[in-house]
């Protein structure tokens, strides 16, 4: 978990994990250009897509939002919400959804990186 402050856990998801994101999305808006000559309007809309869901996904990492579970349809995707549904069944009664900081480090980050994955292949 990154819940104590001074833990390696907790700096990778307070420090490192936001800029990870931010170096993604900055690549994005980088390649603008390339996306539209490569596939017109159809490739800026996506590039706008994965940017805002990246953005999202940056601000529910940092204000500890609840974990939340995958919506594309790749095939790995029921196994990761399967093992987040579990996470959520070992926390404590009445604690509430898996957070960024109160899960395991990690599956915290892996699921960042999976989560990337999920904003960039979105049509």
């Amino acid at each position: 978990q990154a819940s104590g402050i001074l833990s390696f856990a907790y700096l990778t998801i307070k420090d490192r994990t936001p800029q990870i994101l931010t170096k993604a999305i900055d690549t994005l808006h980088r390649h603008r250009s390339e996306f539209f000559e490569k596939h017109g309007e159809e490739g800026m809309e996506a590039e706008k897509k994965a940017i805002s869901l990246l953005s999202k996904l940056r601000n529910e990492l940092q204000t500890d939002k609840p974990i939340l579970p995958l919506v594309d349809d790749c095939a790995d995707a029921d196994l990761w919400n399967k093992y987040l549904e579990d996470q959520q069944s070992l926390l404590s009664e009445g604690a509430g959804k898996a957070r960024w900081f109160y899960s395991p480090w990690l599956f915290v980050e892996c699921y960042m990186y999976r989560r990337i994955h999920e904003a960039i292949i979105q049509r």
